[in-house]
This record gives C-alpha cells, structure tokens and sequence, in this order.
C-alpha cells in the first residue's frame, strides 16, 4: 500500500491528480478547516473569558448552537437550489468572503444576543459549503482515491480543533488586552482575516465538475481524462434539480436508511465536551484546558489517514467504519458508567476520537452506492445536514445541557444504544445495496463498483482509451483478487 496513491498512475494521470489535489483538495481543507476552527474558537471562547465577559448563563452556551442550526436549515434548501444551477467556483468563494467578515463582527459582540443573531447568518452561510465540496470531491476522484481524499478533507476537522486548543492558549497570554481587547475577541477577529485570502484563492481553485470544467489549470486533455475516469467508474455526471426528480428520489430506499445513518454518526460525536470535563475537575489552567484535548484531535487525524487509505486500498467501507463505530460504542459505554477511574476516562474520551474516521468512510460508501444517482449522489449529504440542523435545535439543549456539565443525566447514557443502532442500520444498508445489484441484474466494473451489464458491455466494445487485451487483463486479475466476484463478466465478454 503506497503512502499516496498517485505514484502508481501513468505520468500523465500522476500530472492530473497532482494538479487536482494541489488546487482542489488543498483549496476545500483550507475552506472547511477555516469554518471548523470558528466553531472550536466558540468553544474555547467560552472557556477563556467570554462567559464572564458577556455574562453567559445556564444554557446560551448551547442556544448558540442552536442559532447557528436554525440558520444552516434555513440556508439549506436555498442553497442547494443555488448551486444546483449556478457555477460553485463563483457562489461558494462569494459566500466565503461573506463569511469572513461576520466572523470578525463575532469580536464586536456585547451581549448573548448579538451572538445568537451572528451565529444565525453564520450558519445560513455555511449551508452551502460542506454538501458542495463533498459532491464536487466525489465527482472527481476514482474508487482507489477517494476514501483518503474524503478523510482528509473531514480531517480538517481535528486539525482545526489541534490549531484552536494553541491558537487560543497563546493568544490567551500574547494578545490578552491589545488594543483593548480580550484575547478571546482577537480569536475571531484572526479566523476571519485568514479566511479572506482562502476564499479569494477559491475563484481560481475550484473546479466545478467534470463536465462544465472552468479551472484555468486543467487543460482540455486533463479534462478529458477526467471524464474518462468517471466514465470508467461508471460515475453520473450533476444533473438539474426538478420537482419530479426531487420527490421521485425520495420513493427510493436510499435516502430512509443514509439519512439516519449519517445522522446516527454525527449524534454519537460525544467527546465535544472533555474540556468541560477538564475544567470540572478543577486542577488545570486555561491554557491546559485549550491543549489537553489537543492529543485526541491527533488521534483523529492518524485515525482517519489509516483507515481511509485501507479502505482505498481493500475497495471496501463498511468493515472499517463499523469498526470505528464499535470503538464509539466502548469509549461511550465507559463514560456511562462515569464513576471510573481518571485514566479509565481519559480513554473513553480519547478513543471517541478515532469517530472522526468513521464519518468519511460513509460519505466515501454513499458517493459510490449512489453513483449511479446523480441527484442522490448530490443531495443526500444536503438531506443528512438540514436534519442534522433540526436535531441541533434541541439536542444540545435535552441531551446534553450546560448546567449538568461534565456529568449529564442523559448524554453518555444515551449514546451508546445509539452506537449499537448505527451499526444495525449499517447492516441494513449493506443489505439492501446487494438486493438492489440482485433484483436490477447489476454487475461490478473493474472498481467493484455497481453498474448495469449493458452499460458495462458498452464500455467494453467501444475500448474506452485502453484496449481490450488490457481491459481483459485487467478484469482477470482483478476477478481472482477478490475471489471471482468481480468483473468476470468482462473477462469473458472481452
């Protein structure tokens, strides 16, 4: 297993792919780390100084979650709609520099109120971003490719949580007090400034699809070749949005089992509140605060690297997430119990950690299961967000409330029959997706990815860009590597 799989392509590929996740790829982990670091600067605002100087009380810590998912639902559907028909190279760069300065209005805020209206449009902006770059990234990397690629875009996540936890603590004692600020206020005064010259490099990074290519860096060959690999794959290019297509999708199976599961794994994201734990106890400063979860976020990022390439390299998704997802269910279970020792619970938050890996691995299962979706393959992630948003209305506030911190009557306790319900339903879907493939006489291509014999016959005939003795070569050892469930019907039609 290569440590990046590029190497292994042919040169003009390798230039294609190494352009694509130089502008691309780094483009989208900058964007969402960005967005991901302002909502851990919350966090650690909030533990620095913010609570005493707004005079926060019982739960406005959590109403400010609760805003900024009234206005990610409201943002929802509009911008999907947006998107769906104008160019995401130009909405979503736009939408960023929006962004950036309401970010900055954050340090100017006196009251809990101004927060709560802040955190809306905040929201509503952010609406647009994760469900765009999740569809464009799938819409241009290969099986063997893009389960690291969605894992190190989501990874941004842990990574901004690591920047934050030392961002904060060393603003905490450099900047506490400039320019008569508190260090907290220049927190979000700092993510906003980085965040302008991101979102202007987005003008020029992002590609919109294969298909409607704007990108001054590929050239018509490369564009080509794109097409080509998604053909390859048997990947549906975007289609239009309608009232027709929109309700029809929702007589499908799909989006009754994915939606839950990709709510299931957001919910069961319990570790966000150790720093409270460690400010509970009483026995770390602030800056120890910031910096101790630090090491989980690292747990993260080695756990969502390790788990994406195997995945790529096994083509397979489901047994490594459900792994992951047993893991949440044992760190979970011991913070249940809670009356544990300190090491015992310092475990059960850090390996919550390794949840982080999960989350990729289904949006990487679900752009392949419904690649032969185009609407569904676009807008499922958009689905699974908005009732994400409606949960994030009150679950903060039921679930897991401020004033019972670190403890919670309920939070722990529940989470981990909802780990052991997220496993089931990963069962079901991998159920249904091989009764699909059996009731439509569907096949698996050279990527062991679903896709109809006619379609996958036509490819044969017609060569593609390689030629038969290869495709034939290619489909027989590819059939006795995974034990003659693939691609034997190629072999023997070649």
């Amino acid at each position: 297993m290569k440590f990046w799989d590029a190497f292994g392509k042919t040169g003009e590929e390798r230039s294609f792919l190494l352009k694509l996740d130089l502008f691309l790829l780094v483009y989208i982990v900058l964007s969402y780390l960005i967005k991901t670091l302002d909502s851990t600067n919350l966090a650690n605002a909030y533990v620095s100084g913010m609570q005493e100087d707004l005079d926060l009380y019982s739960n406005q810590y959590n109403l400010f979650t609760t805003f900024f998912s009234i206005g990610y639902f409201l943002g929802s559907v509009p911008f999907q709609i947006l998107i769906n028909r104008m160019r995401p190279s130009l909405v979503i760069p736009t939408i960023e520099l929006v962004w950036s300065g309401v970010t900055m209005v954050t340090a100017a805020c006196k009251t809990a109120e101004h927060i709560y209206g802040v955190r809306l449009v905040m929201g509503f902006l952010e609406a647009a971003i994760f469900p765009t770059f999740s569809h464009i990234v799938g819409s241009w990397y290969c099986p063997e490719e893009l389960g690291k690629r969605y894992s190190l875009f989501y990874m941004a996540q842990p990574l901004a949580n690591m920047f934050s936890g030392y961002i904060q603590a060393g603003l905490y004692t450099s900047m506490e007090g400039v320019g008569g600020l508190r260090g907290w206020r220049w927190l979000f005064i700092i993510d906003g400034v980085i965040s302008v010259p991101i979102a202007l490099y987005g003008y020029f990074a992002l590609p919109d699809y294969p298909t409607a290519c704007t990108a001054r860096y590929l050239n018509q060959r490369e564009i080509d070749i794109a097409n080509l690999r998604m053909s390859r794959a048997g990947r549906k290019p975007p289609v239009k949005i309608t009232i027709k297509s929109f309700f029809k999708g929702w007589g499908s199976w799909r989006p009754w089992i994915f939606v839950p599961l990709y709510n299931l794994d957001l919910l069961t994201f319990y570790f966000t509140y150790f720093n409270l734990w460690l400010e509970a106890l009483g026995t770390y400063t602030t800056q120890q605060i910031n910096l101790i979860p630090t090491g989980g976020y690292a747990v993260a990022l080695v756990s969502g690297y390790v788990f994406g390439s195997l995945s790529d390299y096994f083509q397979t998704r489901w047994p490594f997430w459900a792994f992951i997802v047993l893991l949440k269910f044992i760190g979970s279970t011991i913070l249940a119990v809670w009356n544990v020792g300190f090491h015992v619970k310092m475990f059960g938050f850090m390996i919550g950690y390794v949840g982080y890996a999960g989350f990729p691995l289904m949006l990487t299962w679900a752009a392949e299961s419904f690649q032969d979706d185009a609407q569904s393959r676009g807008v499922m992630v958009g689905f699974g967000n908005t009732v994400n948003m409606v949960f994030s209305f009150w679950w903060g506030l039921v679930v897991w409330p401020a004033v019972e911190a670190p403890t919670y009557k309920v939070g722990y306790r529940l989470i981990s029959p909802m780990c052991a319900l997220e496993l089931t339903f990963i069962g079901i879907f991998f159920f249904m997706l091989k009764r699909e493939r059996r009731l439509r006489g569907m096949v698996l291509n050279e990527y062991g990815l679903v896709v109809e014999t006619a379609e996958l016959e036509s490819r044969i005939e017609e060569g593609d860009a390689k030629s038969l003795e290869s495709a034939a070569a290619e489909a027989r050892e590819l059939a006795e590597a995974k034990k003659g469930e693939f691609v034997t019907v190629m072999a023997e039609k070649v």
